[in-house]
């Protein structure tokens, strides 16, 4: 159960998901691929959001992918 244990690939895909379905936040999403607490997951995408990779209004769960973001999600596609 460790934040290293959520990558910043699944992290930013599960920003992708939330865009185009908005069903379930990333956390739960992320939770949910990797099977760890939610507020582990919820502490991956604060440290993908200090990388620059999500930007957000109101929340975090609620954010969506910067363009360095979706340069980086590119690499894996």
């Amino acid at each position: 159960m460790a934040r290293k244990d959520v990558p910043t690939i699944l992290v930013l895909k599960a920003y992708e998901e939330y865009q185009k379905h908005r069903n379930e936040f990333p956390y739960e999403i992320l939770s949910k691929w990797t099977g760890e607490p939610e507020k582990v997951c919820y502490s991956a995408m604060e440290r993908d959001r200090a990388k620059g990779y999500i930007e957000c209004g109101v929340s975090l769960r609620t954010g969506w992918l910067t363009e360095e973001g979706k340069e980086f999600l590119s690499k894996y596609k």
